[in-house]
């Protein structure tokens, strides 16, 4: 079996009298590509949060590359990337300022010109973050993710808002990475991008965690035959 990279045991996580996450559990293996789905408000975001480090749960365990989230979380920030779907923290620098910025708070660094190179930033490095159009902002997010060669990187829904070309394009930068081995972790409301792309899905409704499964066997679970945007209809929303 492959190692386990994240494990969530019990995840709890409260906004006043709102339960966010309720007894959320489940695992992530090295070089899967895991999705996480549910509407808006099911708390999927949330627990993303909590796989990040970024938000503490109120009571579980969450481990990341075998430490402990809240006692080790400087070690796994050095080893994980993050694309979060807002630029706005650096739209008013450069894009090569930008990577030379985030390159220097990490102890291990990739090759900086074999990621501008793979995501084809070489055309925009003295182009303002602000001024690029939604896809070019979604690669510099992905590069900046990947300055210190992660084991594990978090997608943020990083296609929302890209025409069908961009989604295209972005993808084909992820998948290059996904070859290598890494594990993604990944949020989406396209469902096509969870069929095509995911090992496996876990899917959240009201703070909880409904199933997870690969996308293939979800649709084989329904009582007619389908797609993901059925299988999301069945067990993510409210009706």
């Amino acid at each position: 079996m492959s190692e386990c990279v994240i494990e969530l045991n019990q995840i709890v996580k409260s906004y006043g009298a709102v339960k966010a996450v309720d007894g959320i559990s489940f695992k992530v293996y090295r070089g899967e590509v895991f999705g996480i789905i549910g509407a808006n408000g099911a708390g999927k975001s949330t627990t993303l949060e909590i796989m990040m480090g970024l938000r503490q749960p109120d009571s579980g365990d969450v481990r990341v590359l075998d430490m402990d989230i809240t006692d080790e979380a400087d070690e796994i920030k050095q080893r994980i990337g993050i694309q979060l779907q807002q630029t706005s923290l650096y739209d008013r620098i450069k894009v090569k300022e930008a990577l030379e910025l985030f390159r220097s708070y990490y102890d291990k660094k990739r090759d900086l010109k074999e990621i501008i190179d793979t995501i084809g930033l070489e055309p925009y490095l003295n182009k303002y973050v602000k001024n690029l159009s939604g896809g070019w902002k979604q690669r510099t997010s992905l590069a900046l993710a990947l300055i210190n060669d992660p084991e594990i990187i978090f997608l943020d829904e990083p296609t929302t808002g890209l025409d069908p070309q961009a989604r295209r394009e972005l993808w084909a930068c992820i998948n290059n990475y996904r070859m290598e081995g890494k594990t993604i972790i990944l949020s989406t409301h396209y469902m096509e991008e969870v069929q095509r792309h995911c090992d496996r899905m876990a899917i959240i409704k009201k703070g909880k965690l409904v199933s997870c499964d690969r996308p293939s066997r979800l649709i084989d679970s329904l009582d007619h035959a389908g797609t993901m945007e059925d299988v999301y209809l069945h067990y993510a929303v409210e009706y």
